[in-house]
């Protein structure tokens, strides 16, 4: 639940740690006059209030002994209960990310796969979750751009 809003030193700060998520608190205060001390408080006001909902590492897929990533777009009955569509995708191992879209497709679902076998057998799980009408799979050759998870 968000508290309130940012201020525009909290914007300049949340823009920073999107940049570079790994900048000190004191490289940060440079940039915005602040001291560390102030920063790390700001940040962890920012992440109570919910403006940052995590710290993540993004590994590279091809060093971590992954095959690969595919995007699979579903579309679903009108009448589908989201949340347990949710959580079914949620549940499956290789999916990595779902985002909730509008138009004509539903969601857009990251899976990583270590095999075409494995892709395969997520793909019919997905096909097979209730509500789900229409599925489209897109193996990504290559990652070209990552920013601020």
């Amino acid at each position: 639940m968000i508290k309130r809003r940012p201020d525009p030193v909290d914007e300049r700060i949340l823009r920073l740690l999107v940049r570079n998520a790994r900048a000190s608190w004191r490289d940060i205060g440079l940039e915005v006059g602040l001291s560390a001390n102030a920063v790390a408080q700001r940040v962890r006001r920012l992440e109570n209030d919910g403006w940052v909902r995590g710290w993540t590492v993004v590994l590279d897929p091809s060093l971590a002994g992954e095959h690969g990533t595919a995007v699979v777009l579903l579309r679903t009955a009108t009448d589908v209960d989201d949340p347990a569509v949710e959580n079914a995708m949620a549940a499956i191992p290789e999916v990595v990310e779902v985002l909730d879209l509008t138009g004509p497709v539903d969601y857009q679902v990251m899976v990583r796969f270590d095999s075409q076998r494995q892709l395969s057998e997520v793909v019919n799980r997905l096909r097979a979750l209730p509500g789900v009408t229409g599925i489209e799979t897109r193996t990504v050759l290559r990652e070209v751009l990552r920013r601020g998870n």
